[in-house]
């Protein structure tokens, strides 16, 4: 008897609820400094939440280009690295929900059934530079947060963003610098971001020092 094939929006969903589970487990540590807390929050719930994006991933791109000429080229450039890490995570994440529905996956996502898709996509390199991508966005990130016209500058486009429609890119924004801003020293959480998903990474892939 054949089951029914799942809902895509829900077996998305639980992938997003699993991804969630799984940062907070592995960054459990750093939520527990107040230092940190805010940054893991925002990765919690406005990276990787199980939420739908869609909509404010297409609009932020179309901010991005409209604002190169009002904000200062670092935020700029720091939010194209954000978008460029963004369009990779969708396009893992939409491999990894092919397969899951081709095989008939329903939720919810188990550590098992997301390891197993995740090695079946076979794309190491791929999963590497995702690593990469989200290394180099946060250390940008950070970098720019810590100038003082940036929170300023952000609260200036804010309103002029919202009366056009953008109001919800400007919130999204708005907080990513605000959890930024609060780390002093972003160095001990982009050396554990490297460490544990190098290691997460190699572990579902079966790769050591040496094969790697």
């Amino acid at each position: 008897m054949v089951e029914h094939e799942s809902n895509p929006d829900e077996l998305k969903r639980s992938l997003q609820e699993y991804q969630t589970r799984r940062i907070y487990k592995t960054y459990r540590d750093f939520e527990t400094r107040p230092e940190y807390r805010p940054l893991v929050h925002f990765f919690l719930e406005e990276i990787y939440g199980p939420k739908d994006f869609s909509f404010r991933n297409h609009s932020i791109k179309t901010l991005h280009h409209k604002l190169k000429g009002i904000l200062k080229g670092d935020i700029i450039e720091g939010v194209g690295r954000v978008i460029e890490l963004h369009d990779l995570s969708e396009q893992l994440d939409r491999q990894l929900l092919a397969r899951m529905a081709e095989a008939g996956i329903r939720p919810p996502i188990t550590a098992e059934v997301y390891e197993q898709f995740y090695r079946e996509c076979d794309n190491y390199e791929e999963r590497v530079q995702q690593i990469r991508l989200l290394l180099e966005a946060t250390r940008h990130i950070h970098r720019i947060s810590r100038f003082p016209f940036v929170g300023l500058s952000l609260k200036v486009v804010k309103g002029a963003a919202s009366l056009a429609g953008y109001g919800e890119i400007m919130d999204f924004l708005y907080k990513g610098y605000q959890a930024f801003h609060s780390v002093r020293n972003i160095q001990p959480f982009l050396e554990a971001v490297e460490e544990r998903e190098t290691a997460e990474n190699d572990r579902i892939f079966g790769r050591t020092a040496a094969s790697a």
